[in-house]
Formats: C-alpha cells, structure tokens, sequence
C-alpha cells in the first residue's frame, strides 16, 4: 500500500451511460390536430437534436418506430419532458408508446 493520498485527477472520468428510447406511434398529418405537427414532427432529429448519437426509423402498417441512442439519460429526457408529452397526448391519444431504457456499455464490450 502507498503512503502517498490518492489522487483522483489522474483517474480517467466515467463517462456518462448513453440511453435508448423507442417511440412506436400512428402516422399523423399536421391537418389532423390543433397543433399543426406530423408524427415526424414530434420525434428527434440526428444532427439536429442534441445529444441524440443514432436514430433509426421505420413505418410500417401507418404506425412509426423511433429507436434513438442518446449521449445521456439527461438529454433523452429533457427532449422527451413535460411540453413533448403533453403534445403527444393532444395529438396521438393513447395510441402511442415510449420506453427509456439505460444501455449499459460495459455488457456490450
């Protein structure tokens, strides 16, 4: 054992865990609600969107699936709060879903 104290400067910084959200919702028209947005509207965009590192989208059978990976449980929820919510509820009703879940880099090393 050392004597010397520990320095934590020289250890190298965890990085953050990067986060996965799903958002599996219908294909809606900005004629088809009050607040004038398309299904598309509502979901991130990759270079656009920050922290957002990857995003695949599929429709199929007029329903939508976003998968995004994200640099951090933080940013995936501060793009997906309060204000986002409250407009998917106006505009898809029940008919949507969204999951977060952490993906833990460690697992897929």
């Amino acid at each position: 054992m050392s004597d010397r104290p520990h320095d934590s400067a020289n250890e190298p910084a965890s990085t953050p865990m990067k986060y996965l959200t799903i958002v599996e919702c219908p294909v809606v028209y900005p004629a088809e609600n009050e607040h004038a947005l398309a299904s598309k509207d509502m979901l991130p965009r990759f270079g656009v969107t920050s922290g957002l590192e990857s995003q695949h989208v599929r429709v199929l059978d007029e329903r939508i699936t976003s998968v995004c990976i994200w640099a951090s449980e933080f940013l995936a929820k501060r793009y997906f709060g309060k204000d986002w919510s409250e407009k998917a509820d106006a505009i898809w009703g029940d008919q949507y879903q969204i999951r977060f879940e952490p993906i833990d880099a460690a697992a897929n090393a």
